[in-house]
C-alpha cells in the first residue's frame, strides 16, 4: 500500500522530514543585523554632518553655545569693508557682513566667487574665532574681539541675466542673423 492509498484513519509514521540547515536561520539574522548597523552609521553620519543654519543676528546671539563648532553665517557684505590678503601663502579676503543690524567680521580662506561683492548676500561655512581678523588693512566693524574664519562661500544671486542696455541691441542682432541664416538655407546657398 502506498502513500497515497493509505486510509485517513492509518496512524503508521511517515519518513521523518529531513532536518533543515543551520544556514538557512542564521542568513535572516545577519541580514537583519547588517540593516540594522547600516541605519545606525547613516544616523551618526547625518548628525554630524550636518551644519547649522544661522543669519548673523542669531549666530552672535547663539555664539556662546556654538563656541568653535562649524556652523552656516548668511549676510550680506557692507560696502568699503571688502579687502583681500593673505595669511602665510593663503589667500584671503577680509570683510564686514551684516543682517537685521547685526555685524560679524569675517576672514574667508581662498579665493571667493567671482560675483562676490558689496551688498550681494553670502553663505559662509566656518566657526567662530576668539580674536580679531588680523588682515593687513582690514580694520573690520566689530571690536568684541571675535570673527568668522569661513572655508566655504556661496553667492546668491538672482535669475535676471541682462546684460544692461546692450541686451535688447543683441537680441535685435541675433534674431537678424537668424533670418539670414533662414533664408539663405531655404534659397539652397
Amino acid at each position: 500500500m502506498t502513500a497515497a492509498s493509505k486510509p485517513a484513519d492509518d496512524l503508521t509514521p511517515r519518513s521523518p522530514r529531513p532536518a533543515r540547515a543551520r544556514r538557512r536561520k542564521i542568513i535572516p539574522v545577519i541580514i537583519a543585523v547588517g540593516a540594522a548597523a547600516a541605519v545606525v552609521v547613516l544616523a551618526v553620519n547625518l548628525v554630524n554632518g550636518s551644519l547649522f543654519f544661522y543669519d548673523a543676528k542669531e549666530a552672535v546671539a547663539r555664539r556662546p553655545e556654538l563656541g568653535t563648532d562649524r556652523f552656516t553665517l548668511l549676510g550680506s557684505p557692507i560696502e568699503g569693508t571688502i579687502v583681500p590678503g593673505f595669511e602665510g601663502d593663503e589667500t584671503v579676503v577680509a570683510f564686514t557682513v551684516s543682517f537685521d543690524g547685526v555685524n560679524v567680521d569675517v576672514v574667508h580662506f581662498g579665493d571667493p566667487p567671482d560675483l562676490f561683492k558689496a551688498g550681494v548676500p553670502v553663505v559662509l561655512d566656518g566657526a567662530w574665532v576668539n580674536a580679531p581678523a588680523a588682515v593687513d588693512g582690514f580694520t573690520g566693524r566689530e571690536t568684541d574681539g571675535w570673527h568668522f574664519a569661513s572655508d566655504r562661500m556661496r553667492i546668491k544671486h538672482d535669475n535676471n541675466y541682462k546684460n544692461g542696455d546692450r541686451y535688447s541691441e543683441r537680441i535685435d542682432k541675433a534674431n537678424q542673423e537668424g533670418r539670414v541664416v533662414a533664408t539663405s538655407i531655404a534659397s539652397g546657398q
